[in-house]
């Protein structure tokens, strides 16, 4: 039997505290774990997370979890998966996300303004939460009046421990986006939906499902990880403030901190699967047809593939599985380290001294990790001109 460390229980009020003690457990005890309330297989070392999350033909994403969700890309294994990301990612080119920049420098510094001479702010109400929600708008096409409403449902979202419970969240958000394609049928503009709308697929155009699908990820997908990537960097650079020291003098290391922070810290803590035949793995037979984690979290955190994993340590170049992995891998990633490297430069420039005080407030659930109230004290700076 395993130890009561090994308990996965990833609804349990205290799992977010203690996360890194269970996912320990089980990468020593049970690296193939059968979770006794849904009857999940759990993967948690970092070879067997990887592998898998490459695997396909294997461990499908085609799963029974996400029948209440529009065609998603999440949801497909190639080739469908690849047909429907080739035209997506036109929107992700490295031309575009550069040319992204000034945007979102511009946006930073003016929710830095807001506060910066109060000094004091919550970080995640006032800053995480709306640069993301507003350069994703922003890509998208979405008017301005509608983002906060768009916001309060990923917020929603994030907070659900069991994702089947999104499915009522899910019908507003759609229903947004179905007057938004309608207005953009109507009056094409230059954003993504327009583009989206008149993409083509081995001759013929997305279905409206498919959009639906993909404006539902972008908005949930973008905004919420990259809230989490930035909350998560901020706590943790106060709990290991001669990293932040050196990220202070030396804004250049901020990208290698990037990684880190998501290798500690992942936005995203694990995601599904479904076998599509036997698998052995460590001496486990997983059937065909099973539902299987993948722990991201457990797998950055693996002490088999990272020396001194609780460590931020900013000169390693860890290949962590923040991002997933194989034909999944996030194709926002590029979109998330932008926004994320110039939000820690402008953040430390003028917030340097920052403190993390009063009760900082995790978000309750069990596939995201973040914080829904982090609340700062710094002293009072000089707004950005």
């Amino acid at each position: 039997m395993p130890s009561a460390a090994v308990l996965y229980d990833p609804v349990a009020p205290d799992f977010q505290d203690r996360h890194a003690e269970v996912y320990r457990a089980l990468r020593d005890e049970c690296p193939v774990y059968r979770e006794s309330r849904t009857g999940f297989y759990v993967l948690s070392r970092y070879a067997d997370v990887w592998a898998a999350s490459a695997d396909w033909a294997t461990f499908s994403s085609v799963t029974e979890e996400a029948d209440y969700h529009k065609p998603m890309m999440v949801d497909l294994d190639p080739p469908a998966h690849t047909l429907i990301r080739r035209v997506v990612s036109q929107a992700f080119t490295p031309r575009r996300v550069a040319a992204l920049e000034g945007a979102i420098v511009a946006k930073v510094r003016e929710l830095i303004n807001a506060f910066v001479e109060r000094g004091s702010c919550e970080i995640m109400s006032e800053f995480a939460a709306l640069l993301p929600s507003d350069i994703v708008g922003e890509l998208l096409g979405v008017p301005q009046e509608a983002r906060p409403g768009l916001r309060e449902h990923t917020e929603e979202l994030m907070r659900m421990t069991v994702p089947r419970d999104g499915a009522a969240v899910a019908e507003r958000v759609y229903a947004v986006f179905e007057d938004l394609l309608d207005e953009r049928r109507r009056r094409p503009a230059d954003d993504m939906m327009t583009m989206l709308l008149r993409a083509e697929v081995e001759g013929r155009r997305l279905t409206t499902d498919e959009v639906l699908g993909f404006c539902y990820l972008l908005l949930v997908g973008g905004n919420d990880t990259t809230t989490n990537l930035i909350g998560n960097g901020m706590w943790l650079l106060d709990t290991q403030r001669d990293v932040r020291e050196r990220l202070v003098a030396d804004p250049d290391r901020i990208p290698p901190a990037i990684d880190e922070i998501l290798r500690l810290e992942p936005p995203t803590l694990t995601s599904g699967r479904q076998t599509t035949r036997d698998v052995e793995l460590h001496g486990v037979v997983i059937p065909a047809g099973a539902r299987v984690q993948l722990l991201w979290g457990s797998a950055n955190r693996d002490e088999r593939e990272f020396p001194d994993p609780e460590h931020l340590d900013v000169d390693r170049k860890p290949r962590h599985a923040s991002f997933g992995h194989g034909p999944h891998f996030c194709l926002g990633a590029p979109l998330a380290r932008l926004e994320a490297r110039l939000a820690f430069r402008e953040l430390l420039a003028v917030v340097p001294d920052y403190s993390v005080v009063g009760e900082p407030r995790r978000v309750t659930s069990s596939w995201a990790r973040g914080f829904a109230a982090l609340p700062l004290t710094f002293t009072p700076g000089r707004r950005f001109a």
